[in-house]
């Protein structure tokens, strides 16, 4: 396996079989190397292999201009994200290794961010949450740094944008409020209190995740179901009522129209939580 180029003392780029661009890390793996050179297996460590072609040309200049030191812990909440269910990208990869080094380097300095959405990303994103509490667990284990709770909400940010088709993290916060307006609508229209552990909750906070990023993105989701659509609002006229007051105010405020598809969807959650309440 020989050496493509080296990012530092520590990181290598080499090929794999196929002959795509993999990075491989380990303790003086780079050190004293050359393009060309033959690598030492023995000092292998990791070895990084991204899909996209782009997210792994990134991931080597943060590699290169920072350091690969926090790399190994953005593959851990990658890996314990999928292992979660999550479908993250692998910009997560990018992103997070570069965030970790930032918050490592505001924390050395005294400077402290405080996270004003750590209480909605805990409860809307509560598997994103918890490996983000992890995540700073294995930061304190490598450095002694505590970054605290209030990093672990930005850390669960970085997974949510890693599953949207966006790598902006002030786009999760614009979802998160928007996930928040509608959880405050449905509760005081129908004068109820949510059970934030059934399983009919969890699938109304998923739906919503996704729902408010089409939200943001202005995409409409269609999929041809009037005549079920139809048929439904006869049959649950009281949970409708919340879905028009929903979809009021997301005309209002984002000038976005619910398409008949998505005011389905959204009444079946709600059904779904009403049906609940009378149990």
């Amino acid at each position: 396996m020989k050496i493509v180029r080296v990012l530092n003392t520590n990181a290598v780029v080499s090929t794999d079989r196929q002959g795509k661009e993999i990075i491989i890390t380990g303790a003086g793996i780079g050190f004293k190397k050359k393009k060309g050179e033959e690598l030492d297996k023995s000092l292998v460590e990791k070895i990084y292999c991204l899909q996209s072609e782009e997210d792994n040309h990134r991931l080597q200049q943060v590699v290169r201009e920072i350091s690969e030191k926090y790399l190994e812990t953005a593959g851990k909440v990658v890996v314990s994200a999928r292992n979660a269910g999550l479908k993250v990208r692998d910009t997560l990869y990018v992103t997070l290794t570069d965030h970790i080094n930032s918050a490592v380097e505001r924390y050395q300095n005294g400077i402290s961010l405080k996270n004003m959405m750590r209480h909605e990303i805990r409860k809307f994103y509560p598997q994103e949450y918890r490996i983000g509490c992890q995540a700073i667990e294995w930061i304190e284990k490598k450095t002694g740094i505590d970054l605290g709770e209030d990093e672990a909400g930005f850390i669960a940010m970085h997974i949510v944008s890693s599953e949207f088709e966006t790598s902006e993290v002030s786009d999760v916060q614009k979802i998160t409020e928007l996930i928040n307006a509608i959880i405050k609508i449905v509760k005081m229209h129908f004068k109820i209190d949510f059970d934030e552990d059934s399983v009919s909750y969890q699938r109304f906070l998923t739906h919503l995740k996704f729902f408010s990023a089409r939200v943001m993105d202005g995409e409409v989701y269609k999929d041809s179901m009037e005549e079920i659509y139809r048929a439904m609002v006869v049959q649950n006229s009281r949970a409708y009522t919340g879905v028009e007051k929903v979809a009021q105010f997301i005309e209002k405020q984002y000038g976005y129209r619910l398409s008949i598809d998505e005011e389905l969807y959204l009444l079946i959650h709600i059904k779904r939580i009403l049906d609940e309440q009378q149990e």
